[in-house]
């Protein structure tokens, strides 16, 4: 089992000491009503368990290796309002832990899962409710008179480990992923046939959304950004609740997750499904940025090499467009370029929409590319309508391009390649019926 794998790997790293992973707990949308629960994504990681409330321990100390499991116990009752959960009898044997607990033996049990353990490891970021029992519980055995054998002394960041863990995909996570973007990709394709002016950004936004959940879908992976005209400008654009109008053009950030994999995609196309000729000179600076970027991916370079080749294309194209003057290096060294381009040029992907995995070694140098790796490239020029140092032409313009790109051993594949991208492709697609578009397979 994969998960019981990742567990024993996990514990060959956690010597002479005890890891503490908890789950999510629900939170409160307002009064008695909870937000949609998603598990925590380290937790997932190493249980496929998809309860709240839960805390998975690992210990190894003096030469036994456990995994244990508390969860919520079995409750009818409960069950009967909130939804059938696993309990501690059956989560043994579903899960493939060495043992369950209650959830409510948690503070029972921990002294002694604590004792005899050199180190400690857990998120050191992240004070939760857990966090504060398991440090108060070894501030009471440090400061007891009956202290006997080891206890931890160390506290080490667990996230150090997990994070180096979840930055090379397995084949089961890569065809996570791929099931996403075949959604992700109905999605966007669906949205250029629907999109039309006098909508609003919230009828593109509930159609995606829709479309994501369609046939056993699990919806989008993050917040989506739908933003028209100058919002394309606001890189976190979340309002998607603005009129879209005749001659803009409508920038859509948006993946949908399956297994909690996430995708990642951005397209930006054409309103009234033709783009201007001004429109067509950012964008195809923009996408050139990123094919040039997609092409020399490979094993051996690093993001940071990545985004240098993305800067210095769209440094170029400022000044052939007449936005900027004189040297793409100048301008990227002096820093002019982030006013236009102020975001890098892509992050890792996975359990996460940002997956929580290193960006430095150990020795505080750049990651280096690696076969299975998976990011993003999303280059984008952004023109605000109020920056009166543009041509006029490209006021209110933002454009950005995302595709998640996946390395192999000799270069890289594009996950995303058959979302339309080229202006011929987009605006075909943004001519196409949108209802014939949403019941396509």
């Amino acid at each position: 089992m994969t998960f019981k794998k990742r567990r024993e790997k996990l514990l060959d790293m956690v010597n002479e000491g005890v890891a503490i992973i908890p789950s999510n707990n629900l939170v409160t949308r307002t009064n008695d009503t909870e937000h949609p629960f998603r598990q925590n994504s380290v937790f997932y990681y190493f249980t496929g368990f998809n309860e709240a409330n839960s805390i998975l321990v690992l210990s190894n100390k003096n030469g036994e290796k456990k995994s244990i499991l508390f969860c919520e116990e079995k409750n009818p009752e409960l069950e009967l309002w909130t939804g059938k959960r696993l309990g501690p009898d059956d989560a043994v044997k579903e899960l493939a832990v060495d043992q369950t607990h209650g959830i409510s033996t948690f503070k029972s049990l921990i002294p002694g899962l604590l004792a005899g353990a050199k180190s400690l490891y857990m998120n050191c970021f992240d004070i939760n409710e857990t966090a504060k029992i398991v440090l108060n519980t070894c501030d009471k055995l440090w400061k007891s008179r009956k202290k006997s054998g080891h206890l931890p002394n160390k506290i080490e960041h667990l996230d150090v480990i997990t994070e180096k863990m979840r930055l090379v995909k397995e084949e089961g996570e890569i065809q996570f992923m791929r099931e996403a973007i075949k959604k992700t990709n109905h999605g966007h394709r669906v949205a250029m046939a629907k999109t039309k002016p006098g909508l609003n950004e919230r009828d593109i936004h509930a159609v995606m959304e829709y479309t994501f959940k369609m046939d056993m879908g699990e919806g989008p992976a993050y917040g989506m950004i739908i933003a028209g005209g100058d919002n394309a400008n606001i890189l976190h654009y979340i309002n998607n609740n603005d009129v879209l109008k005749d001659g803009d053009l409508l920038l859509i950030d948006a993946g949908a997750e399956f297994g909690l994999y996430a995708s990642d995609v951005t397209r930006t196309f054409p309103i009234n499904g033709k783009f201007t000729e001004s429109q067509k000179q950012v964008y195809n600076a923009v996408l050139n940025a990123q094919e040039a970027v997609i092409k020399a991916a490979k094993p051996g370079l690093t993001l940071k090499d990545l985004h240098s080749i993305s800067s210095l294309s769209l440094a170029n194209s400022l000044v052939d467009l007449g936005v900027l003057k004189g040297k793409a290096e100048d301008i990227i060294n002096s820093g002019d370029i982030k006013k236009y381009f102020p975001h890098g040029t892509g992050h890792w992907l996975g359990l996460d929409v940002h997956d929580q995995c290193p960006y430095l070694d150990d020795k505080a140098n750049d990651i280096v590319l690696e076969e299975n790796m998976i990011f993003t490239v999303e280059p984008g020029l952004y023109f605000s309508k109020n920056d009166h140092q543009i041509p006029e032409k490209f006021k209110g313009i933002g454009i950005r391009i995302e595709d998640n790109i996946l390395i192999t051993s000799d270069g890289c594949e594009n996950l995303t390649k058959d979302i339309p991208k080229t202006i011929s492709e987009v605006e075909r697609q943004c001519s196409l019926n949108y209802v014939d578009v949403l019941h396509q397979k």
